[in-house]
């Protein structure tokens, strides 16, 4: 019988190993490189699809280099979570042309990004806080400033919660972000869950609007007497709730019953429509 070679499993008085995999696909099985590959083409190769435009040839030439790409890269890593806005506003990111901000900074970061994860120095919530800060100044930049006129809208407060146990909240912290880039005095969010300290948060605060995630329909029942929980304590008894998540798409039906005024699909939608609650539009 031939020997076997390196891509074969072997048994051994432990028992069966691991198949080997050849070299140039063993990288496509490790987390680390799925997820350094996945930072970059979550906000740049989505949006070469969706805007091509934004990749010609008509950007400014040299408007970043390397101290504003570090510059940059530390403001997204940072724990302050006014870091990032002060980069924005030292860099003047909201004024630059779009297509050099993405070309020349924006893209060479996120792969900066991506190989501090594969060569551990960044952890995978460092990862995602730094993704979540870029496509929400990418969405901000494209089109929360671009396409409406924002003169007349107001800007309240809001607080967001989750159901316990919830743990897909990238969502929401792109959510509460948003809020916050769009001059909303946010409260809450990932780490708040539905329970007593929520109960305090909507009794001792003024709170015009009030965001609920929904995971899946196995949570509609506690975000049913959630809702019914604040609409009783809430200190505002005008308080608008609002509710959004991943049941809002895969199960339209089930969270249109329950008694929130309205519901969001998305973070601008979001944004808008407890816009237009406060506006009295």
């Amino acid at each position: 019988m031939s020997e076997l070679n390196d891509n074969q499993s072997e048994r051994g008085v432990e028992g069966w190993t691991e198949t080997l995999l050849p070299a140039e696909c063993a990288n496509s099985f490790d987390p680390k490189f799925i997820l350094a590959h996945a930072v970059r083409s979550e906000v740049v190769d989505r949006l070469k699809s969706e805007r091509p435009d934004l990749f010609g040839d008509d950007a400014p030439e040299d408007v970043f280099g390397p101290q504003q790409r570090a510059e940059f890269l530390e403001a997204i890593l940072s724990k302050d979570r006014e870091a990032f806005d002060n980069a924005v506003e030292r860099l003047g990111l909201r004024e630059q042309h779009f297509t050099a901000t993405l070309r020349q900074l924006i893209s060479p970061v996120l792969d900066d990004l991506g190989q501090m994860w594969s060569d551990d120095r960044a952890t995978f919530m460092d990862v995602t806080l730094a993704t979540c800060r870029v496509q929400t100044f990418v969405c901000e930049k494209l089109t929360a400033t671009a396409q409406r006129d924002r003169s007349n809208e107001r800007h309240g407060s809001i607080a967001f919660a989750r159901p316990a146990g919830e743990t897909h909240t990238l969502g929401l912290t792109v959510v509460t972000e948003c809020f916050r880039i769009d001059g909303w005095n946010v409260m809450g969010g990932v780490d708040l869950e539905i329970g007593d300290n929520l109960w305090s948060l909507v009794s001792d605060n003024d709170i015009d609007v009030l965001g609920l995630t929904v995971g899946s329909v196995g949570q509609i029942p506690a975000v049913a007497e959630a809702i019914r929980e604040i609409r009783k304590l809430s200190k505002n008894r005008k308080v608008v709730i609002a509710v959004g998540g991943y049941c809002g798409i895969s199960d339209p039906e089930a969270m249109a019953t329950l008694d929130a005024d309205f519901i969001a699909t998305d973070a601008l939608q979001a944004i808008d429509k407890a816009a237009s609650y406060l506006s009295g539009v």
